[in-house]
């Protein structure tokens, strides 16, 4: 008789918690949805989506990770346990990316350098952003913005030295690395970052009239970059590779947030809301720049083209699977 009125508290709260579970990932993936659509069914033709990525990437992206920084609380020191919880679980997975595809699948040392890409590289702008966005709050984009200031600088340098010496005419790695910073300091992404740092750290003011404009173009960021995403998987097909393709998937959404959950929660014991912020990043899909990787030197163009699809798809439920635990 005593089960009823304890048991019925729990099930109300699970019931709450799987309510905004669907409340947030439902609306993030049926935007992407409609980006795909609108792309299958040839609404917008692939100009007209080049356009909206342009604008998306170019524009109100940086502009909403200006106005977010300038305005965010920075914490009074850099959590190195942090970035030492997220980095050193990618560099160990790319390491062990790159053993898997060299002994397990035989590849080349180019295609193993992709594969290592691959197995490692977030979604954290298209994906991350809104989901993170709306699962945990606009408090979470901070410890989101440390891990996209430093993300495609390392990975793409590791995957750039690997395929360069692949060639056997590479150049040295300390040319790739200045050609490296050259190519982020013109990212607009980094931009609206270095920027809205600047404007946080030296107090600079923005007028009211400015600041206006600024959350009218943030507002639109989201959803503008979700319909991207989605138009952008009409690229993408299942073209074989399913073997190749699903090891990398589960390197990346599985064993990489397991590894960096144990780092941040039971080695450094980070703060909470950044040690989530690391798991849910470190389980993102894989981002669409790998493949544009994958085609520049012409290795493991199927299989990523087929993991990028995958992964995403997994990623509504491998993220409604990490909300559901950390909410």
């Amino acid at each position: 008789m005593m089960l009823y009125p304890t048991s019925f508290p729990w099930r109300l709260h699970q019931a709450y918690n799987n309510m905004t579970i669907v409340r947030v990932i439902f609306p993030i993936f049926a935007i992407a949805l409609v980006g795909y659509v609108t792309a299958y069914r040839g609404i917008l033709d692939a100009r007209d989506i080049k356009g909206i990525s342009r604008f998306v990437f170019s524009i109100i992206i940086p502009i909403l990770l200006f106005n977010s920084l300038a305005h965010i609380e920075l914490p009074p020191q850099l959590q190195w346990q942090f970035l030492l919880s997220y980095y050193g679980v990618v560099l160990f997975i790319y390491g062990l990316a790159v053993w898997t595809s060299k002994h397990w699948f035989v590849h080349s040392p180019q295609e193993q350098g992709i594969f290592g890409l691959g197995s490692t590289y977030s979604n954290m702008i298209l994906v991350g952003l809104p989901v993170i966005s709306a699962g945990l709050g606009d408090q979470a984009l901070l410890p989101l913005f440390v891990l996209v200031s430093m993300h495609s600088a390392l990975l793409f340098f590791i995957v750039m030295v690997m395929a360069e010496r692949a060639n056997g005419e590479g150049r040295p790695a300390r040319q790739i690395a200045v050609q490296t910073v050259r190519n982020l300091v013109r990212n607009p992404i980094i931009i609206g970052l270095l920027l809205g740092l600047t404007f946080n750290l030296l107090s600079i003011p923005i007028p009211k009239l400015v600041e206006d404009t600024l959350d009218i173009l943030s507002r639109a960021t989201l959803p503008c970059a979700l319909f991207v995403l989605g138009a952008s998987l009409n690229s993408y097909k299942i073209t074989g590779h399913l073997t190749e393709a699903w090891t990398m998937i589960g390197l990346k959404m599985i064993l990489q947030p397991l590894l960096v959950w144990v780092l941040a929660f039971l080695v450094f014991h980070i703060d909470p809301l950044w040690g989530v912020v690391a798991v849910m990043a470190a389980g993102m899909p894989i981002g669409v720049n790998a493949y544009l990787f994958a085609v520049e030197y012409q290795a493991g163009v199927a299989t990523l083209s087929t993991a990028i699809l995958l992964s995403t798809l997994f990623a509504v439920v491998s993220q409604s699977v990490l909300l559901a635990i950390f909410i």
